[in-house]
This record gives C-alpha cells, structure tokens and sequence, in this order.
C-alpha cells in the first residue's frame, strides 16, 4: 500500500486501522507538563506510537480469509506518510523492530499487560471501539486504560448494544430448561416432557454472561446443548454477539453503502476528462475500474450470505423450533464472525474514502483523483499492507 492510500485508510474510519500513536499524542498534550499519561494503551512508550492494521488475504485455494495484525511506526510521529517500518503484532517480532530501532534493549521483554493488549488487537476482526469496548474488562486487568481509545458515546453505546441484547434475549426465552434437559433434543423432538415447558435453562444473569462472553455453567449449557464442545464456549458466544453487532453495522451503514454502489455503477465513476485521455490510459483506468467494482461486488455478497445465513437459522430455532441450522451457526461463527467483520470494515472503509473524496457526488471526477481511489479499493481488498 503507498503513502497515499495510508493516509485514505487513516481517514476514512477505525475498523482495519486503529491510530493508537493520534490517541497517544492527544493524551500527551492534555497532559501538559504532567508527564507521559498514565492511562495509555501500552506501558511501553514506543508502543504507543504505533498504527495498527489488519492485513487481509486469501489461502491458497482462495476460498478462506486469512488475517493477521500488523504494526506500523512511522519514522515521523506528526507526518505519518514519511515511511517507517511494520511488522507483525506479535511480542517477539515487536522487540525485534523495536530493538533496532533503539527503542529498548534487545533482550527485553514485553509486560504482561502490553502482550495481553496485543492479544486482544489481534483476536478482532476489526478495531471498532465498540468490539474495544466490550473488551475492556479483559484490556484492564493490570490497570485502566483512558476511555478516548474506546472513543464510542453512551448514547451510541446504548443503540448498539440493544439489538444484540433483544436477539441475545429472545433466545434466551426461547431455551427451555430442567435437569438434564437436552434443548438439542427437545427442539429436534426426539423427547418431550411438558413439566419442563416452563422452566428455562438460562436466567438473566446468564444473558449478561453471554453479553460478556462469559464462561458460566449456563452459557456451558447452552454452547452444550447445541452439541458443540463447551470448552469453546467463549469463543463460540463472542463470535455469535460480534456477528449481531456486525450485522447492526451494516444496517447503519446501508444508506451510504448504496449510494455508493449507485454511483459506482454509473457513468459518474468515469473520469470527467476522459476525453483527453489516450486510449492506452483509458484502458488502463477501465481495468482498474472494473476490478474494483468486482471486488467490492464479491465483497458485499459476503457480508449478506452471512447475515441472511444467520438470520435464517435464527428463524428456525425460534418460529420453527428447529435447531439444527442454528448448531451450524454456531459452530461456524467464529470463522463468519472473522469474514463478515473484515468485509463490513472493507466496505465502510471504501465508502467513507469515496464520501470524502468525491465533494460533488453529482458530477464526474478527474482521472487524477479516481485513479488513487480505484487503487485503495483493489489495495485494501486483499493485497498485504506494506508501505512503500
């Protein structure tokens, strides 16, 4: 990815990149001569300099995202464009970069806390403070972090969390319970006993562990009860909220997402002074134009197989109590949950970039400005983020 294309990223939203050095550097002044802020992300200073990515790519048959988080320290804190240098987020590959750098000695090592923030940084799909958020307890078991790193208002924190928790909830009510009762086998109908009808195999407590992603013996159960290994529990109810969430955030930005597959699909992507263009040029420019309009093609088609997969699934567990579609859900989610999440992110990230780069959506651009635009579409569709 080159210096342009870096800076569209970092302008056009926080879901493949997450500035921790902007947060870090507005902590600093407000601060003032109180020294460096005790709530940063990182203990150690460098650290905090850092810009995160998620680096999308496919697997050799080219069928399975592939991610990974990279960090990139620019070489000038105030002009991030200048060059620096990445690497993978991993502890030892960090000390490695950073050691040469001079930043700390080759034989440290990272604190408990800075190697469980970046545990948490790799294991999103994406750096939405709300996914941040709902990591907080897990961020914060050493010490607090400042909540401008989290940078969601409690407003958008209550409009967010409320249809995960309603979708979350009529599940809930749905599951029935009892000893030994088997919500597997009860929907499936190899078994039925009316006494257990009104007893539930969840509480309200449980409801909140799910929302935590808890592992309490009734979250146990249930993941149990979906014949899944409850030893995944965790993981299987933080994919199954994530994938709620995402699904919210596509809704939220469906406006957007539209009106730039309207304009994308018109004559209005075409360069304005496509007249004076050699034919060689304009080829060149229809080429770029046309994989980006299939990728970001495939991209969409993504993200709604699996939200129409999950909400067809849900639908026949609650009207059609049948359990089985949701089992495979479940057991899926996690890998949808990684796919739908990077795809939602992809798509915000190219419409935010269009939305700021075309001022007039009514009239043609100049080649000069659609050309880098195409280009961030094809980069941040698969291709590594190394910055040249």
């Amino acid at each position: 990815m080159n210096r342009r294309a870096l800076k569209t990223l970092l302008r056009s939203g926080r879901f493949l990149c997450f500035d921790a050095r902007a947060v870090y550097l507005n902590l600093k002044e407000a601060h003032g001569d109180e020294g460096f802020p005790r709530d940063k992300l990182f203990d150690l200073s460098t650290l905090n300099l850092g810009i995160f990515f998620k680096e999308v790519t496919l697997d050799d048959e080219g069928d399975e995202v592939l991610v990974s988080t990279r960090v990139y320290f620019p070489y000038n804190d105030s002009e991030v464009d200048q060059g620096g240098e990445s690497t993978l987020a991993d502890p030892d590959r960090i000390v490695r970069v950073l050691a040469k750098r001079g930043a700390i000695k080759a034989d440290e090592s990272l604190s408990t806390h800075d190697q469980r923030v970046l545990d948490i940084l790799t294991k999103v799909p994406t750096f939405d403070p709300f996914l941040l958020l709902s990591q907080r307890r897990e961020l914060e078991v050493e010490r607090s972090i400042s909540p401008n790193y989290f940078d969601i208002t409690e407003a958008d924190w209550m409009l967010i969390r409320r249809p995960v928790l309603e979708k979350i909830g009529t599940l809930v009510a749905k599951a029935n319970a009892g000893d030994g009762l088997d919500v597997y086998q009860e929907y499936v109908g190899d078994r039925h006993n009316e006494k257990d009808d009104h007893q539930r195999i969840m509480t309200g407590a449980v409801v909140d562990a799910i929302w935590q992603g808890e592992e309490t013996p009734g979250s146990r159960s249930l993941i149990r009860s979906f014949r899944l290994n409850e030893s995944q529990t965790k993981q299987f109810l933080f994919a199954w909220k994530g994938i709620n969430y995402y699904e919210f955030q596509y809704e939220r930005h469906k406006p957007l997402f539209y009106e730039f597959f309207e304009w994308l699909g018109s004559e209005r992507s075409l360069p304005r002074d496509r007249e004076a263009m050699t034919e060689s040029a304009m080829d060149r420019f229809i080429f770029r134009r046309n994989r980006a309009k299939a990728l970001i093609r495939s991209t969409h088609s993504t993200v709604i197989r699996i939200i129409q997969n999950y909400n067809q699934a849900f639908d026949q567990l609650i009207q059609n109590d049948d359990p089985r579609p949701f089992q495979a859900f479940l057991r899926d989610a996690p890998k949808n949950f990684l796919t739908v999440g990077l795809a939602i992110g992809i798509l915000a990230h190219t419409a935010n970039a269009w939305d700021n780069t075309a001022s007039n959506k009514r009239k043609p651009m100049r080649s000069v400005d659609l050309e880098p635009f195409y280009d961030f579409i094809i980069a941040i569709n698969g291709q590594d983020f190394q910055f040249s």
